[in-house]
């Protein structure tokens, strides 16, 4: 028996915070993924048909569980698998049946937010702007074309080349694609925000949710069918119904809205949470549903399937309990408000709201169709920004945050400051300061703002702890070890191979404008370099990277590439294979450059790759590895080979023809992933440093000063911090304009905050000797 209400069927509860993304198989099977960094299997009650029990608890990611997918059982693998997706930009692959992973699938560079399987093959979207495309457990091919996060997939046809396969994708930039072929054939624009989820319904049409608060039907032709509105807020998640071909949607709204064939919302329920994250279908058409509350809830319409009344009476009871914020239903006057006299008149449509005065209290009411009634679902409480409840959820520029303010400083308009928790308040306050080019006086403000309003007690550090983020801490570590180059002392500089440099002041400078200028920590005047080597390592990464190319070098091309780079001498005339491997895929080049990297110690290297217009050639194939989709391996070691073409006089003069694009590049990379490549980018700056304080070129100075400024604000390194106020001190010393354009910048409370470090010593010492000078 059935009725048209859906009514609740049963909660899943085992997860600590918010559920995320659901997977149901084709027997009924649930997976749900969580914020708590687990995913967990669930099954029906053999006892109870009607409730669901967990059976395995799915670990191993270090950020939390953003996407999910199950792989049907095979002649070759009976139980299946399970597949999640993670903040930790990490895939892995369980046994259905066992909690332990088998496989790591790494590639993507940032969160893993949508997975999708289908005929052998796997689908992965992430919020660095790419799908990848994965086979035996391997990438065959990685799309790019979307300008912002993915956040929804959908396998249309699987060709025979799965390479080749129709995809469609969802993303932040507000567009779905169509992908051919690994090629962008089609383009569907309509929404206006951020594109959620989508779902497709048949072999010519698909659905798509938005943050725009609308649900579309498109033909793959190209042409927007309808347009269907019901939500008051982001939806996140769609999808179809087969038994009734119709959709149900997942809502910020609280509710989950059941809709016909014709777009039109037959049923709505609500959940006594924040946010319906996801939603699905089970093969007997009950409806699935992960919200912020960390319950996963499944509704029915059959009569047979429905709660205990005693459960029933319960999740009503907890429905009209919840507190709604005031930001969810638009800012409101309490004396504005309709009485309960309002409630006597029937609803226009099927979850329509209303807010009631109630004495002292406003409470929400939702128009049930199906019942003719309207039921209470919560009382509305004011909110101030950014809370506990809206933690994680919140979406700015296409991203999410756990909290994004509004903030109204009187200059014209209410500005948004997004904000992480662990973030340090005084670094996010600068970096929105400079975003809104507002007065350096907010700082306070902004950063007493945050620690208010977020609950800030302390800030948690980086770690001191080496950490290589493309090989693991056991496996080759491209920055151990080296010989010292242009070093003032004994002691091996870890990030560079090179001594440990302690800059000395030139009495002899004619730049040196000011006796406040004289510093042991700058003008820096010999360039650095990066001149570890690792043999073994270094050989292992290529070989991998070399394996994966159709047209691949022999094993005895290899050696003598290797051998060449690590001799005692560099041997110039065994790299012409290396020009081959510079033209591999971004993803797989990485180990080339480290090839080069160690190829430009040699002064005859740089005569071979850096004379004749040659130079500049390579240099923009460097700078165009550090465009914000390449991965982030690639753009530390093209940090790495720029930083060692400063060594040589051919090289300097190439570094200066495209010394703008280079600065641009590094500081639009900002903040960066990890330290390896604040180190990286901050010798570099140190470098050109070197080079433009002997000329005269204030503006391309000036343009390089600005970029250390915006460095200074975003790394976290002790060592990355010390070496950009070495930079931004060498160019100081460069005369008064230099110094009046700092003070333009506002860098002084920059340096102010450097200086607060209370380990090591030298960056505290350094900022103070930089401030001297600014004064």
């Amino acid at each position: 028996m059935s009725s048209n209400e859906y009514k609740l069927r049963c909660s899943l509860l085992g997860h600590s915070m918010d559920v995320r993304a659901i997977a149901v198989a084709s027997n009924g099977d649930i997976v749900t993924a969580s914020r708590d960094e687990t995913a967990k299997l669930w099954q029906e009650s053999p006892s109870n048909r009607i409730i669901y029990e967990e059976k395995i608890t799915y670990k191993g990611h270090t950020g939390y569980v953003t996407s999910v997918c199950l792989i049907p059982s095979t002649e070759e693998s009976p139980e299946g698998f399970t597949v999640t997706g993670s903040k930790d930009s990490t895939i892995l692959v369980f046994i259905r049946t066992s909690s332990q992973p088998t496989h790591t699938l790494t590639g993507h560079t940032d969160t893993v937010s949508c997975l999708m399987w289908k005929n052998d093959l796997l689908a992965s979207g992430s919020w660095d702007h790419t799908i990848r495309l994965w086979k035996d457990w391997n990438c065959v091919n990685v799309l790019k074309g979307h300008s912002g996060p993915i956040w929804s997939l959908g396998i249309f046809e699987v060709t025979e080349k799965a390479e080749d396969s129709v995809i469609l994708s969802a993303s932040a930039d507000k567009t779905l694609k169509c992908w051919k072929k690994g090629k962008d054939t089609a383009t569907y624009s309509g929404h206006t925000d951020c594109v959620r989820g989508l779902s497709i319904i048949d072999e010519e049409r698909f659905l798509s949710c938005s943050n725009d608060a609308s649900v579309k039907l498109w033909k793959f032709s190209g042409e927007c069918l309808s347009t269907f509105y019901g939500h008051t807020s982001f939806i996140y998640s769609v999808f179809g119904i087969e038994s009734c071909k119709g959709f149900v949607t997942g809502s910020e709204d609280r509710s989950i809205r059941i809709w016909d064939s014709h777009g039109n919302n037959t049923n709505t329920v609500y959940v006594p949470a924040q946010s319906v994250w996801c939603v699905s279908v089970l093969p007997n058409s009950d409806i699935v549903a992960g919200s912020s509350d960390g319950v996963c809830r499944i509704f029915t319409q059959s009569l047979d399937r429905q709660a205990q009344k005693e459960e029933l009476a319960e999740f009503e009871e907890s429905l009209s309990k919840f507190k709604v914020a005031v930001e969810d239903v638009g800012g409101i006057k309490k004396s504005d408000l309709p009485d309960k006299t309002f409630l006597f008149q029937p609803g226009k449509r099927d979850g329509q709201t209303a807010m009631i005065r109630e004495g002292e209290k406003i409470l929400c009411y939702s128009w049930s169709s199906s019942k003719g009634q309207w039921d209470a679902i919560g009382e509305v409480v004011g909110g101030a920004g950014g809370s506990a409840s809206t933690s994680g959820k919140v979406l700015y520029n296409g991203r999410e945050y756990d909290y994004v303010f509004d903030v109204d400083l009187d200059v014209g308009e209410v500005l948004k400051l997004p904000y992480n928790k662990g973030e340090d308040p005084w670094m996010v306050a600068q970096a929105f300061i400079h975003r809104h080019e507002l007065a350096q006086d907010y700082l306070d403000q902004v950063a007493n703002f945050i620690t208010t309003n977020a609950n800030v007690t302390s800030v948690t550090g980086q770690s001191s702890q080496y950490y290589d983020p493309f090989t693991g801490g056991n496996r080759y570590v491209p920055t151990s070890g080296g010989s010292s180059s242009g070093a003032a002392s004994g002691i091996v500089d870890p990030f560079t191979g090179s001594g440990r440099y302690v800059p000395s002041y030139d009495t002899s400078s004619q730049n040196c404008t000011s006796p406040a200028l004289k510093s042991q920590y700058f003008p820096q005047l010999v360039p650095l370099k990066f001149e570890s080597v690792n043999k073994a390592g270094i050989h292992s990464k290529f070989e991998e990277s070399n394996n994966k190319m159709e047209d691949r070098l022999t094993a005895e091309q290899i050696n003598k590439l290797v051998d060449a780079v690590t001799s005692s001498t560099v041997q110039v005339s065994e790299l012409g294979l290396l020009e081959k491997a510079l033209q591999w895929p971004p993803e797989h080049v990485w180990p080339a450059l480290d090839i080069l990297r160690l190829a430009l110690r040699s002064e005859a290297a740089h005569v071979k790759w850096l004379q004749d217009g040659k130079g500049e050639v390579l240099i923009n194939l460097l700078v165009s590895l550090l465009s914000p989709s390449i991965p982030p391996p690639t753009q530390l070691l093209s940090l790495r080979c720029l930083t060692n073409i400063a060594c040589s006089d051919p090289g300097k003069k190439a570094l200066m023809t495209s010394s703008n694009n280079i600065i641009s590049s590094v500081a639009s990379l900002a903040p960066y992933p990890n330290k390896n490549m604040e180190i990286a980018a901050t010798t570099l700056l140190i470098n050109l440093s070197t080079i433009l304080k002997d000329t005269k070129n204030l503006e391309e100075q000036c343009q390089l000063l600005s970029g250390a400024a915006t460095l200074a604000m975003h790394v976290n390194d002790s060592e990355a911090q010390f070496r950009v106020l070495v930079a931004i001190g060498t160019l100081l010393t460069c005369g008064k304009n230099l110094i009046a354009f700092a003070k333009s910048l506002d860098v002084k409370p920059i340096i102010e905050k450097l200086g607060l470090a209370f380990e090591p010593q030298k960056v505290s010492e350094c900022a103070r000797h930089v401030l001297l000078a600014l004064k």
